[in-house]
Parts: structure tokens; sequence; C-alpha cells
């Protein structure tokens, strides 16, 4: 039985600063422009790791104004 390895690609990440803290995130994901960690609330530094890429499962439909929604 053969297993396929899926493509990887560099993708930038926020990963903690705190050697025994193992979190990070991919940067298109956070939260902000300096993330703290979400599992110790520690500082995050910019890195890179290979990894498969992101498929979006569904398209987003831009959301209407508000005003637009009132006139009808």
């Amino acid at each position: 039985m053969e297993t396929t390895k899926p493509d990887l690609s560099a993708v930038p990440i926020w990963r903690c600063v705190n050697k025994e803290c193992k979190a990070w995130v991919r940067e298109e994901l956070a939260t902000s422009g300096s993330p703290e960690c979400p599992i110790c609330k520690g500082n995050m530094i910019r890195g890179i790791k290979h990894l498969p890429k992101l498929i979006k499962k569904h398209k987003a439909e831009p959301r209407k104004k508000e005003a637009d929604q009132w006139l009808r």
C-alpha cells in the first residue's frame, strides 16, 4: 500500500518563544500583527514551517451593507 505525502510549502508562522511551550499559529490566521501565545500567554516570534496548503472548503459570500437591507 502506497501512501502519498502532501505537497508542502514554506508557510510563515508565529511560534511561542517559551521552549517548553509547543504552540504555533499560521501567520494568515493570527488575530493580530503581534499575537500572544494562546496557551501560555507569552511572546511569539515569526518563523517558517513546511506545511500542507490550506484548502478552503467554501467560498465566503460578501456581506451586504446594512443600509441596503433596510431599503428593501
